[in-house]
């Protein structure tokens, strides 16, 4: 149960400066803090830096994932067991952006919790559970991956396999997020008139600062959803390279073969990247924590709060990332991209949202797809030719018949003729 407790100035440590920073930070109590007056504030125009910062993040990463969902969910053919776990990667992403990372950001920015201590309880569960399913998620696809490559004879996942699996990841991250949910509150101080509220995790022994509970939570959680998940995908994603790229067949190798191993490698390209991607982003925000720890005087500095801020947007835009490496990285996610930003473009444009959904996605192909254009072009210019337009009027119902009759096979053609296409410039995940 959470209960919202007054922190009075001489049962801490004389100020309640820098528990915003993170869930708890731990302070000796005996330590001298020195606190520089000015510290409380920050001027506007930084205020409005850091907002619009922030606010460009978190719409790339919201719009970026939404479009992830509904390509996979809307396309049958989009539907593999790769995909899903893309599905669950941006669901984690999207709710940790949405029902965590704005109200935190505020809390960070107003170095106040305005918000209530139920939903204290909330964001605290929300952002451990889902950075957790994040990289749980990451970990089960290079898993996937590694026995398609490496043992290629093994029976392969299957989709019901995949869902069951990815309750198990959610299942996983909320127990690794329990204690959010039975120690999270806030606590209120009053500072030179101004009184502030912060959400921390107060943890059995009382202590609100400098507890060994959140000392020993905080290195479960790095290595759980750090340390691990990242040296085994490292050695998985390692072996795979030694496989795809330093192993000879024996004899030729058929075309077919030969299509298989380089849509592989541009596969497993696009993970080693998103995997890599997220140990960058989240590793100073790690070893923020693991600094403060053994130098608890830093959170009093004045650019602290900046520092901070800094780590926090980086480790939060590997949900911006994410979809951004999916568009520049795999043709079918790109194609499908393009049809989701041209079709709100012409929403809100020429309002053709409630038209017929086929046009547009016509529309969206011919725009994009600079091969599918110039192959019609040079049709249409030699059906041109040929057209009523420029040959005398037919008078007979057979002549009629006939024309009809190249312009349905026209059709046919190009519409048989993108899909080969297609089929030869995508890659399936």
């Amino acid at each position: 149960m959470s209960t919202t407790e007054s922190w009075k100035e001489e049962e801490g440590n004389g100020s309640f400066q820098g528990f915003d920073y993170g869930l708890l930070v731990p302070i000796s109590s005996q330590t001298p803090v020195v606190v520089d007056s000015g510290e409380n504030f920050m001027p506007i125009w930084v205020k409005v830096l850091w907002t619009v910062i922030f606010m460009v993040m978190i719409l790339i990463a919201t719009g970026g994932n939404c479009i992830v969902i509904w390509i996979v969910t809307a396309h049958r053919r989009m539907r593999t067991v790769t995909n899903y776990f893309l599905v669950n990667l941006s669901l984690a992403d999207l709710l940790l952006t949405t029902f965590n990372c704005i109200f935190n950001f505020s809390y960070m920015i107003q170095r106040d919790w305005p918000f209530g201590s139920l939903y204290c309880i909330i964001s605290n569960f929300i952002a451990n559970a889902t950075v957790a399913a994040s990289v749980f998620t990451l970990t089960g696809i290079s898993c996937d991956r590694y026995l398609a490559i490496v043992h290629p004879l093994q029976p392969r996942m299957s989709k019901r396999a995949s869902l069951i699996t990815i309750t198990f990841i959610w299942l996983a991250s909320m127990t690794v997020a329990f204690p959010c949910l039975l120690y999270s509150t806030t606590i209120t101080n009053k500072y030179k008139g101004v009184e502030r509220t912060g959400c921390i995790l107060i943890w059995p022994d009382g202590k609100v600062v400098g507890s060994h509970f959140d000392f020993a939570y905080q290195m479960f959680f790095l290595i759980i959803t750090y340390v691990i998940p990242v040296t085994l995908m490292s050695f998985s994603y390692t072996i795979m390279g030694k496989e795809l790229w330093g192993s000879r067949s024996i004899g030729e190798m058929t075309q077919r073969q030969i299509d298989s191993i380089r849509s592989k490698r541009k596969v497993v390209k696009m993970f080693i990247f998103v995997v890599f991607i997220f140990a960058i982003c989240w590793l100073p925000y790690h070893g923020y924590f693991l600094y403060v720890y053994y130098d608890t005087d830093i959170i009093f500095s004045k650019y602290t709060q900046h520092v901070y801020l800094a780590f926090y947007w980086f480790a939060m835009s590997n949900a911006m990332v994410n979809p951004l490496i999916y568009y520049w990285m795999n043709a079918r996610f790109r194609q499908y991209f393009k049809t989701a930003i041209c079709g709100w473009k012409e929403c809100i444009l020429h309002k053709k949202c409630q038209g017929d959904d086929s046009s547009l996605h016509t529309e969206c192909r011919q725009s994009h797809s600079g091969f599918y254009r110039s192959r019609k072009s040079k049709r249409e210019d030699k059906l041109g030719a040929d057209s009523p337009n420029n040959v005398a009027s037919p008078t007979t119902k057979t002549h009629e018949f006939n024309e009809t009759f190249k312009a349905k096979n026209n059709q046919r053609w190009v519409r048989s003729s993108f899909r080969n296409d297609s089929k030869r410039t995508t890659v399936n995940l």
